[in-house]
């Protein structure tokens, strides 16, 4: 039991932890540097706040992290209920956890024009 209660403090944690990074790069970040309809503005504004984007990318990677070992955590945690549906529960995050690496991927390739360029 005691280390059951562990996996679960251990991704209640965690799961808190993304509660408070995550909303920088997801809602903070976009409202600030994406003007819709005008990626000349956008531009310009992640190259005059270079270090404000760098830090979203690098709280979304945080947040990609956390993601991986909570796959791995929740999986642990809702094993001993059903086998059959964590593993299938802890694919399906892995697999939007994949996505999730992809999409920060998208951040790198917008700054390196900008940077070089």
């Amino acid at each position: 039991m005691n280390s059951i209660q562990k996996t679960a403090k251990t991704s209640a944690v965690l799961i808190l932890i993304m509660a408070v990074i995550a909303p920088f790069s997801m809602i903070y970040l976009p409202a600030t540097l994406i003007v819709p309809g005008d990626a000349t503005t956008t531009a310009n504004h992640i190259t005059a706040s270079e270090r404000l984007f760098r830090l979203g990318i690098v709280s979304d990677a945080i947040v990609f992290l956390i993601e991986i070992g909570l796959c791995a955590l929740l999986y642990v945690l809702l094993k001993p209920v059903n086998k059959t549906l964590s593993l299938v529960a802890a694919f399906a995050r892995l697999a939007m956890t994949v996505m999730q690496g992809i999409n920060l991927l998208n951040h790198f390739f917008v700054l390196l024009p900008l940077v070089t360029g």
